[in-house]
């Protein structure tokens, strides 16, 4: 019992110094209190690190307002879904998903002026566009979600399905957002970003079954 009453305290601490720092909104900070008990409830101390490095890594490279609570939703719903049945494999590869994407569109935005639509390379569009892909951002992406899919292979997840989920979750917020966003007014970036992230999932499962 009294574990569970530090896990619950220590993911509240850690919330509130998210919003303190500006990284998040209030509303976000407590979506995130609530996914980091849960997960440190149901995998332990080793798998939150990889989310406290996504938020880290995503905050300190974005020059946006802070996140609010629907992104958080958006990239770590479909992972918290995965912890919360103690599946670790399916957890790390749709948070790798969300990584990698977050990763690529910083790096990419911040170091190349311009990018390539995923559905039409020979096109130059400017960089963050929707489904919009460059070198280096993409380099980035891949290089997260292979640094992810290896710490969870450290510990003894399989390496191959989560890396292929990974990458097939990752190919695909970009081709969603290319084909989707800005059509329809629900197809919005959270929306592709929870797609991607449950599509990465499901190529895992079927890969491990």
């Amino acid at each position: 019992m009294r574990h569970v009453i530090v896990w619950i305290i220590s993911s509240g601490i850690v919330g509130a110094a998210f919003h303190a720092l500006g990284w998040m909104t209030l509303s976000a900070s407590l979506v995130v209190s609530l996914f980091g008990a849960m997960i440190l409830l149901r995998l332990g101390p080793l798998w939150a690190i990889p989310p406290l490095a996504f938020v880290a890594a995503g905050s300190l490279l974005s020059e946006n307002t802070p996140r609010d609570a629907f992104q958080v939703l958006a990239n770590g719903l479909v992972a918290v879904g995965f912890a919360l049945i103690g599946d670790v494999g399916g957890y790390m590869t749709a948070l790798s998903v969300a990584f990698g994407d977050t990763v690529a569109t910083e790096v990419g935005t911040r170091f190349s002026k311009t990018a390539r639509p995923i559905t039409d390379l020979r096109k130059v569009v400017p960089a963050g566009t929707s489904g919009g892909v460059s070198v280096v951002g993409t380099s980035a992406g891949i290089a997260t979600i292979l640094a992810l899919s290896l710490y969870a292979r450290l510990f003894g997840e399989p390496l191959a399905p989560i890396l292929i989920g990974s990458t097939v979750g990752f190919i695909a917020d970009s081709l969603i957002g290319a084909a989707c966003e800005g059509r329809w007014k629900i197809f919005n970036n959270d929306l592709t970003n929870f797609l991607a992230t449950l599509i990465g999932g499901t190529v895992y499962l079927l890969l491990r079954v």
